[in-house]
């Protein structure tokens, strides 16, 4: 079957009509969590759930096991509901590619597996990527949950705003995104923060403020999430946001350099079959080791090539900012768009 869309995948489980294989991957974790736990509420009766429902995990699964609870009838059920989480299957060797392929071959009809990453990061657009992503859309479904766009968030804030008996403007949940960045989960439970501190009504910049702290760093890092996200928009908003409070432009470059020079050497480790983590051994990122972490993550989806560009642009913004008195402002605003039209495979 071919990839599903959100909404195909919503209209699935609400039907009860399920596929034998799901694959959820993809940088929006908390809608991986949400669908991974929908699909065990819908998939099995809490009452058998003892016997019809069984959970591995990814990093050390035993196909031979998973193979068995595969194969046995579910009891007073309809199906059997395997969860295996945090499964790399971008990255399996030999062995376990083998032991893997011959499992989703055949899923007898009373059996589905969801295979769920909430935590793991996986490439599925490498090459190993890309034909493991094609054997699993032959036996059942892979869904991507990529981070939403900045119209998106701005519905899930005011929704989430009403169910908590407040509301918010649109302004409001643009600056709030501004602060926070666009995962869901942090946007969740700083919604919930917020409306637990206004009890109810509508909710203003001031209850937001109160609140939430950010750091120019912490915004910094956001407006280049927003990036490597693609969300050129949210990018923009943000830094609006930091020249709104006088931030220097050079201060503000100075933290934008810093996420892509860890992308930077975490990619270039990786390649060379070192941990990124070694890197801060060499650049001294003592209690700092979790940047290269970060960066590794955020750089996984980008060649040498295209990170050294994005060196080379910040690189040009820095000479600028020091050696002209153009306008630091409209560097930035040149700066971010090359960093996006970079990042989604473009010459500049």
């Amino acid at each position: 079957m071919p990839q599903l869309s959100e909404i195909e995948f919503k209209k699935q489980i609400s039907s009860g009509n399920f596929a034998r294989l799901y694959f959820l991957y993809g940088d929006e974790k908390y809608l991986i969590r949400h669908y991974t736990a929908l699909i065990q509420k819908k998939a099995v009766d809490p009452a058998f759930a003892d016997f019809n429902f069984h959970q591995y995990d990814g990093k050390e699964v035993d196909f031979d096991k998973v193979a068995q609870a595969a194969e046995a009838l579910p009891m007073m059920s309809e199906r059997t509901l395997i969860l295996i989480k945090d499964f790399a299957a971008d990255s399996l060797n030999a062995d376990a590619s083998e032991k893997f392929l011959k499992l989703i071959s055949d899923i007898p009809d009373t059996t589905v597996i969801l295979i769920s990453n909430p935590s793991t990061d996986v490439n599925m657009k490498s090459a190993k990527g890309k034909k493991m992503l094609a054997e699993i859309d032959k036996a059942g479904c892979s869904v991507s949950f990529e981070h939403a766009g900045l119209n998106q968030l701005i519905k899930l804030i005011e929704k989430g705003a009403a169910s908590r008996n407040c509301t918010i403007s649109q302004s409001n949940a643009r600056y709030l995104l501004t602060l926070i960045g666009d995962d869901m989960t942090v946007i969740i439970n700083e919604l919930d923060k917020i409306c637990a501190y206004r009890k109810e009504g509508e909710i203003g910049k001031e209850h937001i403020d109160a609140v939430v702290v950010k750091t120019v760093q912490a915004r910094v890092f956001d407006l280049t999430k927003a990036l490597t996200s693609g969300n050129c928009d949210l990018a923009m908003y943000i830094l609006d946001t930091l020249i709104a409070m006088k931030e220097e432009p050079i201060n503000i470059l100075g933290a934008l350099i810093t996420p892509y020079v860890d992308m930077y050497r975490a990619k270039v480790y990786s390649s060379g079959g070192l941990r990124p983590e070694d890197a801060g051994k060499d650049f001294n990122y003592r209690n700092k080791e979790f940047r290269l972490t970060n960066g590794a993550r955020a750089a996984s989806k980008y060649s040498v090539t295209q990170l050294r560009t994005f060196l080379d642009v910040l690189d040009d913004a820095d000479r600028l900012l020091k050696s002209t008195s153009v306008s630091g402002r409209l560097v930035l605003e040149q700066t971010i768009t090359k960093l996006f039209l970079v990042s989604n495979g473009e010459k500049i």
